[in-house]
């Protein structure tokens, strides 16, 4: 049956049907490979006194590690667009739960947190380094800290300091030694660094 429907049709026009259907989904991958980080609007004022919305909206492209930020008029008239190779911009609810997702479904973490007494994570910084690390540009690191918080002697263990990059989906270290790296605070001074 298809082979009788497909002979029906002209190549020309198959030629355009199959183009057609390989443009959708190369759109659709591209689509789903940026992640909307942040959007907001904005009243500007116009030279007239009279004021218009904009829409700023910040993209990072997970294929790329490009982040580009547009802003557009309240009628959807591109006004400027922005890329850049990399960002110090706040993460989203959505990367911080995908963040804690990975690190508390990490055998070795998972076991660490849930051995602690009253086990928390924190964070969710990004952290931007040069090129030639992991975390240079291009990537999209956030850093955690996992910590045993004692309320009752009023002290807080640390337990691991672990990094995230959000745009692999993998960790990007487990066992960052903060004191090693000039992370040391008053509240783990002598105190654990697993």
């Amino acid at each position: 049956m298809a082979a009788k429907l497909i002979r029906g049709i002209p190549a020309l026009a198959l030629l355009l049907l199959v183009s057609a259907s390989f443009g959708q989904i190369v759109r659709a991958q591209d689509a789903s490979s940026e992640r909307v980080i942040r959007t907001w609007v904005d009243q500007v004022k116009q030279d007239d006194g009279s004021e218009i919305e904009w829409t700023y909206t910040v993209t990072f492209n997970t294929d790329t590690g490009i982040y580009v930020r547009t802003i557009v008029d309240e009628n959807g008239v591109l006004v400027q667009r922005t890329v850049q190779p990399s960002s110090l911009i706040s993460p989203n609810q959505e990367e911080l739960a995908m963040a804690r997702d990975i690190i508390l479904n990490d055998a070795e973490l998972s076991g660490l947190y849930n051995s602690a007494r009253n086990p928390e994570l924190s964070g969710g910084f990004v952290l931007l380094r040069e090129e030639g690390h992991p975390c240079g540009p291009g990537s999209r690191c956030l850093q955690f800290d996992m910590y045993d918080n004692d309320d009752a002697g009023h002290l807080i263990d640390r337990i691991r300091y672990i990094i995230v990059d959000v745009r692999t989906e993998t960790i990007v270290s487990r066992d960052f030694d903060p004191d090693a790296n000039g992370n040391e605070t008053r509240f783990n001074v002598n105190r654990r660094t697993n």
